[in-house]
């Protein structure tokens, strides 16, 4: 089994806030992982389902009295002590209430799963309001991906991989030979219980709405006020409008379960699932049914083939959009349809056509023909790199030294900002 550790940009900047911190984000994002190995701690407590607690670096290594941690991480944090509490919010509010009272003595890190940390927590209500500062855990960037497993394969496999390994959890189950088939026979089981987990804590009720919302757009449904229309005709939503979906796919948004993408020279936005696990279950399961019988890797062989070049084409987007510091935007409709488009102030100053398959002359030059109105750096991304002096052309390596620059560059500013 190759073992791979991603040392990922956000860890960096948690060790550089002096004070209080709230870390959050959907389950199986790398919250634990990243908090146990990357962010120096002095006692970590995690708290269970049942609330019992368990301890590292505490006098006790299990803790069923809750006087007992509130105790606790009040004498660590008043001696100066670094606290984490892992699932804090499983914990009753009294007893954060109690805690928040030794702002600001020490420091503590509060890591979180369930939709009562986007909605409550961080409420008008919440003693903890003002106290810390929040850092949203999302997938693992592109540049932090691909920088991590330079050692470990090739920058071609790198992309291909990167869509499924940006989502944390598959990253213990990578073997180079049956990595794609081992994840996706895993996510008919694993991804409903990866989003059930993110509201069963609360908001039962209303986690038919945001499956079904999860549902349509993971099978092609972009716009909203589509979604709108189906999940009324089905009695799911009291209105047809646009407005009966959209504060739960702002929730989702906020918890990173959904993107938002502006679309070019025009207000609206489109939505989509970053996580290419999660959307290709979406995607599967509307076209063959993956939770109702068994299937086979090669019965969904084209269709998994079609979405896995989609989510290339995404992961290439994100690492331009991160490398480049600019907006990724969406500029797709019945005239073309560009891959990449990255903008900054809404000016674009890269437009991108991604070919990973076979090349010829002829795509280079319907590519420019699509962006020619576009004043901006323009690129072509193949899997295998080719000459043609009317473009620019990008190949895997290319990716792969654009990523390590860009984090050679975060670290030189992150040491900067420590002083």
């Amino acid at each position: 089994m190759v073992q791979i550790s991603v040392r990922r940009q956000e860890a960096q900047i948690i060790i550089n806030n002096p004070g209080w911190s709230l870390i959050f984000g959907r389950r199986k994002v790398g919250k634990t992982y990243m908090v146990e190995n990357f962010i120096p701690h002095d006692t970590y407590f995690y708290v269970r389902i049942d609330r019992s607690v368990s301890a590292k670096g505490f006098v006790v290594s299990e803790i069923m009295d809750l006087k007992i941690l509130v105790n606790g991480v009040i004498d660590l944090l008043t001696a100066g002590k670094t606290v984490v509490i892992d699932e804090f919010q499983r914990l009753p509010l009294s007893i954060i209430e109690d805690i928040s009272r030794t702002h600001p003595s020490g420091r503590l890190i509060l890591t979180g799963s369930s939709m009562k940390v986007a909605k409550e927590i961080l409420g008008k209500n919440s003693p903890l309001l003002g106290l810390l500062r929040p850092f949203r855990i999302d997938l693992i960037s592109s540049c932090d991906l691909m920088a991590s497993l330079k050692d470990v394969m090739s920058s071609e496999r790198m992309i291909e991989y990167g869509p499924f390994l940006r989502d944390p959890w598959t990253i213990d189950f990578f073997h180079p030979t049956s990595f794609v088939r081992d994840i996706v026979g895993m996510i008919p089981f694993t991804v409903p219980g990866l989003i059930g987990e993110a509201f069963n804590e609360d908001d039962r009720e209303m986690s038919m709405t945001y499956g079904s919302i999860l549902s349509l757009l993971g099978s092609g449904h972009t716009d909203y006020k589509e979604i709108g229309q189906i999940l009324h005709s089905r009695g799911i939503v009291p209105s047809p409008s646009s407005s009966s979906v959209l504060p739960y796919i702002k929730i989702m948004v906020d918890m990173g379960l959904l993107e938002r993408i502006p679309r070019f020279r025009n207000k609206k936005f489109v939505y989509d699932i970053p996580s290419f696990p999660i959307k290709a279950y979406y995607y599967l399961e509307s076209r063959y049914g993956l939770n109702k019988a068994g299937f086979s890797i090669s019965e969904i062989g084209p269709a998994l083939s079609h979405i896995h070049d989609i989510a290339i084409e995404g992961f290439i987007s994100d690492l331009f959009e991160e490398v480049l510091d600019g907006q990724k935007e969406y500029l797709k409709d019945r005239n073309r349809e560009v891959d990449v488009l990255i903008t900054k102030r809404a000016k674009p100053i890269l437009a991108g056509e991604i070919k990973w398959g076979k090349v010829s002359s002829g795509d280079v030059t319907r590519f420019l023909d699509k962006v020619s109105d576009l004043d901006c750096r323009k690129v072509f991304v193949a899997k295998h790199k080719f000459q043609d002096n009317r473009v620019e052309v990008i190949g895997p390596d290319d990716l792969l030294n654009m990523a390590l620059e860009k984090q050679r560059m975060k670290m030189e500013r992150s040491e900067e900002s420590r002083y």
